[in-house]
């Protein structure tokens, strides 16, 4: 079909709209054809830069904060007749690896059932750097007469005093259960030592207490 043969069709539909359309006339439906064709596009636009604004003003933030992490780690202090070296008792492992800005879970099961007091005036007798339960029980001290060993980590304020494990009966060993909870922040290695004199020699000083991986150890914060 010609263009000027679609031309005519268009007219013609155009009259016919017209008849549709109370009181309206073909010239009048051309006019409103023709406005409604330089409208549409400037209500397109319209349209698509209020959506864009819409859309940058609500859109919701991306960062995300940054969830507290805990953790969970234990140790297990054994005697040395369990190890088959007397005299040595040894907590086992004696190195941790902690992630940094982590709230710590730290149990450890104490089978040892001796004591080993501390000396007059010693601090190492108190809770300090966290919360402890023993055997689930809330403590803040420990009794002097009742110190086996403590978990002391001077670099970060920690003290861990454990009493001993219940002496064993018919039935074996039962430990005694430490739980202590604590926030690490900084990063670095720490050492940790028992303060409780539970070694070799006059002092109970030497052999484990001195020797990594018996009575002192480190705790790697990364």
């Amino acid at each position: 079909m010609s263009g000027k043969g679609k031309y005519s069709l268009l007219k013609r539909k155009e009259v016919i709209m017209a008849k549709y359309v109370s009181g309206g006339t073909a010239r009048g439906v051309r006019r409103k054809v023709r406005s409604l064709k330089l409208l549409v596009p400037t209500l397109l636009i319209g349209v698509a830069l209020v959506g864009a604004a819409c859309s940058s003003s609500s859109s919701p933030s991306t960062s995300q904060s940054t969830k507290p992490v805990t953790v969970h780690e234990s140790m297990t202090i054994l005697t040395g007749s369990m190890i088959k070296h007397p005299g040595w008792p040894m907590f086992s492992p004696a190195d941790l690896t902690l992630p940094k800005d982590s709230t710590v879970v730290l149990t450890i099961y104490n089978y040892d059932d001796g004591t080993a007091p501390l000396s007059a005036g010693s601090l190492f007798d108190k809770v300090q750097g966290g919360t402890e339960t023993v055997n689930g029980s809330a403590v803040t001290s420990i009794p002097n007469a009742n110190i086996s060993h403590t978990f002391t980590v001077p670099g970060l304020s920690l003290n861990i005093p454990i009493p001993p494990a219940p002496t064993p009966g018919a039935n074996g060993r039962t430990p005694t259960v430490v739980t202590f909870t604590f926030k690490v922040t900084n990063a670095g290695t720490y050492t940790w030592q028992c303060e409780a004199p539970c070694g070799t020699g006059p002092t109970g000083m030497g052999g484990p207490m001195t020797t990594a991986g018996y009575m002192t150890g480190s705790l790697v914060v990364q």
